[in-house]
Parts: structure tokens; sequence; C-alpha cells
């Protein structure tokens, strides 16, 4: 559904892109985050997902050293671009989160910021989209060899003809398309979240596609350097900061095509950059409005397909099967149970999930189900997130 607002002044959200070698702050500079200070003087609360798991650690210390309460940055680790993206639904929602028992599973005590109050993030730092795109691809490979299998069922295939078919089967042209669209549509949801963001890339050299003189296609380095993994992901951003380090072993970030905030120019080179450089946008924000333009990415889609004839819209034949066999799964063991009830939950909506913790309590059963291994009290938790 198409969306608009009229000219008035509206707050700016940072959206930064950072992508580089290894060892050229990165990491140091999106937890920058935690020195910025809101409109009315306080200072950050940081959503912090670390899909490099444990890049930020040795930072942590020498912050709380500097007098900053690390009761106002919550971690999470994961490369589940799903899980990334509940988190940031979460924040976007002003859902609660909460504490983790020794084990790294969520709690029932509410986590409360440095002012005791229940944590509501001002920023979000997704650092380490390459790993998202990593652990992606490879469960469209696996999701490929399972689609190959059905393929060789369907054909007969016997032996070794059977066996090369599937260990054989790679990612196909529309797994690339629905890659590239995952990369667009994280960005445009840490864009409709409401909050200020940044993630960051690996890089990897760019490459122009040729044609040989025998006819093949071949690759070949432009000399340019890319953000490694999704496709496109710095066109949505306001800022993008490629860093380095030059030859005197000094870091620096070049303002890479734009930065549509205006602090820095385009193509301008920082010397030991600091993302407080950025402190003037938020000060600036006091007095205006917030207006944060939804993620309809898959909306349009669905949009779009139901104005295309239904036979031009059919899934492959082998996904059908495929999503047929997996109806026929049964949960057998409790990390299906798990896994069944996080997808359940994922879809509810807030006041949806208020009600079923409600339910959950009435029933004795805890808040953090990873902790439950009883069958018949999983059936009973999955029942009513359900139901």
């Amino acid at each position: 559904m198409a969306t608009g607002r009229g000219g008035s002044k509206v707050r700016t959200n940072l959206a930064f892109l950072l992508y580089g070698e290894q060892g050229t702050w990165k990491s140091s500079l999106c937890l920058e985050f935690m020195k910025f200070k809101r409109e009315d003087g306080k200072p950050f609360r940081v959503l912090y997902i670390d899909p490099e798991q444990g890049s930020i650690d040795s930072y942590l210390e020498n912050y709380e050293n500097e007098g900053y309460d690390l009761r106002n940055i919550y971690i999470i680790y994961t490369q589940s671009i799903s899980e990334v993206k509940e988190y940031i639904k979460r924040a976007k929602d002003n859902e609660d989160f909460y504490e983790f028992d020794e084990d790294g599973n969520e709690t029932d005590q509410v986590y409360l910021d440095a002012e005791g109050l229940p944590f509501r993030p001002d920023a979000i730092v997704v650092d380490g989209v390459t790993l998202l795109y990593v652990a992606k691809q490879q469960s469209m490979l696996n999701f490929s060899k399972k689609r190959a299998t059905v393929r060789a069922k369907k054909n007969e295939l016997i032996g070794m003809e059977k066996e090369v078919a599937i260990d054989g089967a790679g990612i196909e042209i529309k797994d690339y398309q629905t890659l590239r669209f995952e990369g667009q549509d994280l960005i445009l949801d840490l864009l409709a979240c409401g909050k200020h963001f940044a993630v960051t890339c690996r890089e990897e050299d760019e490459k122009e596609s040729y044609r040989d003189k025998d006819g093949s296609i071949k690759a070949m380095a432009t000399g340019r350097k890319q953000p490694s993994g999704f496709k496109d992901v710095r066109y949505n951003v306001k800022t993008v900061l490629r860093t380095f380090k030059d030859d005197d072993g000094i870091i620096k970030a070049m303002v890479e095509n734009k930065d549509r905030t205006r602090v820095h120019e385009q193509d301008e080179v920082l010397v030991e950059p600091t993302l407080l450089d950025w402190q003037v946008i938020i000060d600036k924000n006091k007095g205006k409005k917030d207006f944060t333009i939804a993620n309809n990415l898959n909306e349009s889609v669905d949009k779009e397909m139901k104005t295309i004839e239904k036979e031009n819209a059919k899934f492959d034949e082998e996904w059908d099967n495929s999503k047929s066999n997996n109806s026929e799964t049964e949960l057998k063991t409790a990390e299906d149970y798990h896994d069944a009830i996080k997808t359940t939950i994922t879809k509810l909506s807030a006041k949806d999930k208020s009600l079923k913790q409600a339910k959950i309590a009435e029933a004795g059963l805890p808040k953090a189900y990873q902790k439950l291994k009883d069958i018949e009290q999983l059936k009973t938790y999955l029942n009513i997130v359900s139901n």
C-alpha cells in the first residue's frame, strides 16, 4: 500500500554501511553509538547484533572504565538473518528484551537499561552482514540438494547417476535473486524500524564479466573494492564508509559515493575516523516529528504477484512436493518443538505475544521454552501460542 507525507521537517535517522578489510575499525566505530547522546542529552541505548561472535567483547571493559554504563547495550550472537529480523521487529514494536541465563537463553526477567527502565534501543548495529549472507547461501545450497533429490527420484535415477545429480547440485539463478532480495529487505527493515543503525561487511575485489576469444565467460578484477555478501546492500543506506589502512598503518575511511546527511563530502577521506562526527544530526532533530516509512517490499511483491496470471505464478513442482513432504513430518524431539514454537511466536503481533505470555504463565510454564525438555509440556506450550 502506497504511503506519503507532506513537506514538514522530520527527524533524520543515521543509516551507515561500513565495509573494509579486517582490522580497520569497523566494529569499534559502530560501538561508538554508545557515546552518542539523544535529543534529551541522555546516552544512546544500543542493540548490538554480532554475527562475528565476539567482535566487540574486548572493547567493553574499556568503555566501562571510561564511565559508560554497559546496561545500555544488549548483545545478540547469531548468524541467522531471520533471527536478526526478529530482533529488529522487536525494537520497532517497542517490545521488551529479556535477561539471559548462563546458557544464553532468554529468561522471564525483563532487561533494564542504566536508568532502570525496560531497554528500548536508540540504535541498532548488525556487525557482520557478510556472515549472514554465507549462512543464508549455505542453507539455500542445502535446499538445492533436497530439490535435486526430488528430481532424481522423479526421473528414477539410481546408483552413481543419482549420487552425482544430488551432490553436484548448486544454487540456481532464482536462488541468487532470493539472496539479493534478502539483503535489500534487511536494510529496508532497518530503515523502517525508526532507529539509527549501522551495518558492517567485509570487502572483496569488484569483478566484471567478459567474453573470452573462445566464447567463454570470465571475470576480471576492476581494481576497486566492494562489500562482500548481499548485492546492492549499499544502495538504501544514507552513508557509506569504506575503511582501510594506508601505507603508514593509519586507519582511514572514504565517504564512498554518498553521505545523504551531508556531514562529509562525497569521496572525502577521513583520517582516524569517528562516527561522533554525525552527533550534529541528532542535535538537529530536536523538535522534529518522527516519520518512519514502513518496509512494504513483501507487500509490494504480493500485490504484483496478484496481477500475474495464475498459470505464470505457480511454484515449481518440486517445491510443491517438498512442502507436501515437510508437512507430513511429525514433531518428535524437543528441538523440533523449539523450532516450531519459535516460528509461531515470530508471526505473532506484540499484543498477541502479551496475551500468550499470560496464558503460558497460567499454565505454569516458563517463558524460556528452550529450557523445556518434556515433550508433553512442549506440546502444551505450542498449543497455547498456536491457538
